[in-house]
């Protein structure tokens, strides 16, 4: 790894350098950052550095004088000026001084400074005879005790520990003692399975690293805070600072750098490190009453209002539900769901996972309105890309469940329609015949067509048009119909699954799996079960 220093006294300037490139991933390790030269020099006496990125303009000790003590204290570190236009004679003169070259801050492109600085560490590396074994393994303990402290500090958060283990953590990582008061932070990138599909950035390890790292520089400037990784785009910080303004100024950063939107919810004010737990679980909830209040604010636990776990707002029956739709009558369907909705948003609120769960039902509620038809809820076009169980599971807030729930419910009353008017082809019957009593079996539509003597284009065509959806999504819904069914027995693994409704790559079937239902086939298993 080679170490980087970063030297400039704006602090919009260094958090852009640390996320526009991934360091890690091409061998770099960013080891500080100085908003002055007098700081950067206190950090190279401690941490060595290879090579250090510098502001020519900056107070008290300059970019000019840093090179030259640089020079003179630490010869092998290599210097990259960041100038701007109007800098022309200072960057001469630092190049003079002994900087290795200078890339112009307004006009720079990630690439650029990518190969600049991979230029330097090639010739730093070709500088480097041999690297030695003690090296190597203080590079890997630093990465592995990185690793744990991580770890080690999750699990302070999200477990209930004794006040020893705690104590020890703190300890064994140095962190400094807490200030009572102090509160629990939770901070969750919104739309987050959304970014990822997306797919702007190159793996969702590099996504978190640079949230990460834009957090902890908001932390490093308010001198307060641990940051910690939770999972799904969640991270935690343990702070004593109580003002809301380093919390917006987290958001703007995000929003700023990444174009993304963050959700922070915050607990009480906690007076000893034994309640970390505690103040974890108040944040979380808070956290997760965005799906109420939407996307993108901050949200403090004392805020809450929850209904009793008994307390009940729905207003409909099943019966009330199934007669709506056997009349087809989606006028009446929308005005009964936009009621329900209303109370929702009226409170007092329940915990959006209770909320979920009567979601869940009122989607099976749907699929039975289908049965006297032998029709499927999956039959039923997909809106936006998603599935009504998906959605259900997915979707992050009340508002857009209600609105995705509206588009659904169009196309659910399309396809009913269709069923109660529907004559297939004798020839459309045997292909669909043919798909439910083989279906663990591989199916070729070509194999289909030459069955029943139509060419492959003619059968794909008339089956869309017969059915309302293609011969691959028929054959992929009946397929997880059966795994449905399977998944209720937990005797079965999920490979042995996957191998009875067709499938012989037992992480496809995993994958398109979740794309139906929202969910993976053991978190299914255990949802189904639960209920039980």
């Amino acid at each position: 790894m080679i170490n980087v220093l970063i030297a400039d006294d704006e602090i919009l300037v260094r958090i852009g350098l640390k996320t526009i490139i991934p360091w890690e991933d091409n061998g770099f390790r960013l080891v500080g950052e100085a908003s002055d030269g007098n700081e950067a020099l206190a950090i190279m006496e401690r941490t060595p550095c290879d090579i250090v990125l510098t502001d020519i303009r900056m107070p008290g000790c300059d970019g000019l004088q840093l090179i030259e003590r640089i020079k003179e204290k630490f010869p092998a570190a290599k210097c990259l000026i960041l100038s701007s236009h109007n800098d022309f004679e200072y960057v001469q003169k630092a190049l003079r001084l002994g900087a290795v070259d200078y890339i112009l801050k307004l006009t720079m492109e990630p690439e650029e400074l990518l190969a600049k600085l991979v230029r330097l560490k090639e010739e730093i590396e070709a500088q480097r005879l041999t690297a030695t074994a003690a090296t190597r393994l203080e590079m890997q303990a630093h990465l592995y005790g990185k690793e744990v402290k991580e770890k080690r500090m999750r699990d302070l958060l999200t477990k209930q520990c004794t006040p020893g283990e705690i104590r020890a953590t703190f300890a064994e990582f140095h962190i400094p003692a807490l200030n009572p008061p102090y509160r629990i932070v939770n901070l969750q990138l919104d739309a987050y399975e959304e970014v990822l599909e997306e797919n702007n950035f190159q793996s969702e390890k590099l996504l978190t690293y640079t949230v990460a790292n834009i957090l902890t520089e908001i932390l490093r400037k308010y001198d307060d805070g641990e940051l910690v990784e939770i999972e799904g785009g969640r991270f935690a910080v343990i702070t004593d600072y109580m003002e809301a303004d380093m919390l917006l100024e987290m958001q703007e950063a995000v929003r700023t750098f990444l174009k993304l939107s963050v959700s922070v919810g915050y607990s009480d004010s906690l007076m000893s490190t034994d309640e970390l737990y505690t103040g974890y679980l108040q944040a979380k909830t808070a956290l997760e009453h965005r799906f109420y209040r939407g996307m993108g604010g901050i949200i403090a636990f004392d805020s809450l209002q929850y209904a009793s776990p008994l307390e009940t707002h729905v207003p409909w029956t099943q019966e009330q539900w199934i007669q709506l739709i056997e009349k087809q009558d989606e006028a009446a369907v929308l005005a009964l769901l936009d009621r329900w909705t209303d109370s929702l948003r009226e409170g007092p609120f329940r915990s959006p996972d209770m909320l979920r769960e009567e979601w869940v039902e009122l989607v099976h509620i749907f699929g039975h309105g289908l049965r006297p038809l032998k029709g499927d809820l999956y039959a039923v076009p997909p809106h936006r890309n998603r599935y009504p169980l998906h959605a259900v599971r997915q979707i992050e807030t009340l508002e857009e469940l209600y609105a995705w729930f509206c588009g659904w419910i169009g196309g659910y009353f399309q396809y009913y329609k269709t069923l109660a008017t529907q004559q297939w082809r004798p020839e459309i019957a045997a292909v669909v015949q043919r798909i439910r009593e083989h279906y663990d079996e591989p199916l070729k539509v070509s194999e289909l067509a030459k069955e029943i003597g139509f060419t492959e284009n003619y059968l794909s065509v008339l089956f869309k048009r017969e059915t309302g959806e293609t011969i691959m999504d028929f054959i992929t819904r009946i397929r997880m119909d059966k795994a449905r069914e399977l998944l209720k027995d937990q005797h079965y693994k999920v490979y042995e699954i996957a191998e009875k409704v067709g499938y012989t790559d037992t992480n496809y079937f995993s994958k398109l799996f979740k794309k139906v239902e929202g969910i993976h086939p053991l978190e299914y298993r255990k949802t189904v079960l639960g209920r039980k």
